[in-house]
């Protein structure tokens, strides 16, 4: 799968504004992100919020965006770590639109973890998927 530099630069922009929209949503909300380790359980909790709600209504119309919303997050959280990391849209195996995250020699899929936990519930935490891909890896 060919990329160029504007994809990537594109790719990159929708994620900042992910980003963005995940802080002020979370403000709404009455949470606080603060690109912490420990903000990961309140991106878990508004999972799982998400989660409760797609139960309800039954459509994933707009939940996709959430996802990739709560994704974008969480790969900014790593990256204020110091540890870098890149967006892509597309990945060869995975496919169009699964926007890999690129950190340390292998692709994190985190709008599949987002994506995952909203439509498949507690089995999916993305708290304890941080902890076990991203910080214990870091020790």
């Amino acid at each position: 799968m060919k990329k160029n530099k504007s994809e990537d630069a594109e790719t990159e922009a929708l994620m900042q504004e992910g980003v963005t929209q995940t802080v002020e949503l979370a403000k709404e909300n009455g949470v606080t992100l603060d690109f912490s380790d420990e903000s990961i359980q309140h991106i878990e909790n508004l999972l799982a919020e998400c989660h409760r709600e797609y139960k309800k209504v039954k459509s994933e119309d707009g939940f996709h965006g959430l996802a990739m919303m709560f994704g974008a997050y969480i790969g900014e959280v790593i990256r204020k770590k110091g540890f870098g990391g890149s967006w892509a849209r597309n990945h060869p195996d995975m496919g169009e639109n699964s926007f890999p995250f690129h950190w340390r020699g292998q692709d994190l899929f985190l709008y599949g973890w987002c994506a995952k936990r909203i439509f498949d519930g507690d089995a999916d935490n993305v708290a304890f998927k941080y902890k076990a891909l991203i910080l214990d890896k870091l020790q």
